[in-house]
């Protein structure tokens, strides 16, 4: 290239970064098509448009980029860990671990190589892996709160409680105002049912991003449990569907105490939670500030009253229609929901719908799908569009001699319908359900099915087939 041409060739890549960095990405391509022209086998400006589709989720050809790149330079570590990232956010965790093990076999040191393949190893449920990839990584920077919770994290999903928790206390020490440290000291006293100790640490929910509903900064204070016998208390509904209808059971004790409830829940909830003692004037909007005196998220009741699993309120039903008369009719209806949302980035709880065959291959059983976001096996019977609100999902459950289902709104709603309910759990629970045992604190009429750490789904419904 004639030497006149370079300081315009490193100009342009200045501009083309700029660019991107203030995310004008079609300016940033411009001007990378200005270095092509000057240098079609530009190193930086291949990484630089490789950097452009990443911001845009165009992985293929962020990849198509980087392996021009690696071509050239096959031991450049940042290269190759910027393939497995490539991999990673298409789900193909195999093929992004094959890129970082390269790395780390080039450069044994790569703190983020490896916490990477630690990542992508619990996704694919291989824990033995992930602690020793985060062992690596904690080996490496000892000082790194975030390295100590991720080992926890994956130890405590293997079950290695004790050794979790040294984890989380040692990330706690080194950056106490990490929320997401607090979190997982809240989460494994939850799990082994360290109440009331947990509740405080609970609080700390609203500074994660992306994990519950926003403090919505009122300018009333919290409800401190105290006694207002003439004011209005706000109870606003927060995070899944699943923890209003959990909560709820706590409007009795709180009508105790407070002259009236006014609850704010989404439109879904609304008929059911009218069916609620005690609870006043159910909205679906953003009450007016003149309309309460006193708020109060409803996950945080527990630790108003400060709670133990022992003296949490178990009276049920406390929601929904009357249960109709006791039927002889045969076949047994048995309700089934096996899916949640998806909306949680490493859904285990989920069941693949053809583990269920054993179960629906059971005799003399009328089988009904509880499950909207799902195609419905031919051989049970499909409510999606009976289903259309939390009341009419109730009045259905009433209906049947028994639910199954995995950790979702459904099973909280046949808990709080006094409903006989079979609960599966993944080997990694979530905190409410405990990490050991076949009873729920929570739900008096609810059964606790656990997978095991290496154990297939279908093996679960075998075993619960034994029980039906």
């Amino acid at each position: 290239m004639p030497g006149g041409e370079q300081p315009n060739l490193e100009f342009l890549l200045m501009q083309a970064q700029n660019a991107r960095l203030e995310n004008r990405l079609d300016e940033a391509s411009q001007f990378l098509l200005e270095v092509f022209n000057l240098d079609p086998q530009s190193i930086p400006a291949l990484m630089e448009e490789a950097l452009i589709h990443q911001q845009l989720n165009h992985w293929p050809e962020a990849r198509r980029c980087l392996k021009i790149i690696i071509k050239a330079q096959p031991e450049n570590t940042q290269v190759l860990n910027a393939l497995g990232i490539t991999w990673q956010s298409e789900g193909k965790f195999e093929k992004a671990i094959e890129q970082w093990e390269k790395t780390t076999t080039l450069n044994p040191d790569h703190v983020e190589a490896w916490q990477n393949i630690g990542l992508a190893y619990e996704h694919l449920n291989n824990l033995p892996r992930a602690i020793a990839a985060h062992q690596k990584v904690v080996a490496l920077i000892p000082e790194n709160a975030r390295a100590h919770r991720l080992l926890g994290m994956a130890q405590l999903d293997y079950g290695l409680l004790p050794a979790a928790n040294k984890c989380f206390d040692q990330a706690l020490k080194l950056d106490p105002v990490d929320p997401e440290n607090r979190w997982q000291r809240f989460f494994i006293r939850s799990l082994t049912g360290d109440f009331p100790n947990a509740w405080t640490d609970y609080e700390c929910r609203f500074k994660l991003p992306g994990r519950t509903t926003p403090d919505h900064n009122f300018d009333q204070p919290r409800w401190q449990g105290d006694s207002l016998p003439n004011k209005t208390l706000l109870l606003h509904a927060e995070q899944g569907y699943g923890d209003t209808l959990q909560i709820i059971r706590y409007a009795p004790r709180v009508a105790e105490r407070v002259g009236n409830i006014l609850l704010w829940v989404p439109a879904s909830l609304v008929a059911l939670m009218e069916s609620v003692a005690d609870v006043n004037t159910v909205t679906t909007k953003k009450p007016d500030a003149t309309s309460f005196d006193v708020h109060l998220p409803l996950m945080s009741l527990p630790g108003v009253f400060e709670d133990s699993l022992e003296t949490i309120p178990k009276t049920v039903p406390y929601i929904g229609p009357s249960p109709p008369l006791a039927s002889t009719d045969k076949p047994k209806k048995i309700g089934i929901a096996w899916a949640g949302s998806g909306n949680q980035p490493l859904d285990r709880r989920s069941i693949p719908v053809e583990a269920l065959k054993p179960l629906l291959n059971k005799p003399n059983i009328e089988f009904h799908s509880l499950q909207l976001n799902r195609e419905t096996p031919s051989n049970m019977k499909d409510h999606k569009t009976e289903m259309t609100d939390f009341m009419a999902t109730a009045k259905l459950i009433q209906n049947l001699d028994l639910v199954i289902s995995v950790d979702t709104s459904i099973a909280h709603l046949a808990g709080a319908l006094g409903k006989p309910v079979w609960i599966l759990l993944s080997f990694a629970p979530d905190w409410r359900w405990g990490h050991e045992g076949t009873i729920s604190h929570w739900y008096p009429s609810a059964r606790l099915f656990r997978q095991n750490y290496g154990e297939s789904w279908k093996e679960v419904v075998n075993r619960i087939c034994t029980k039906i």
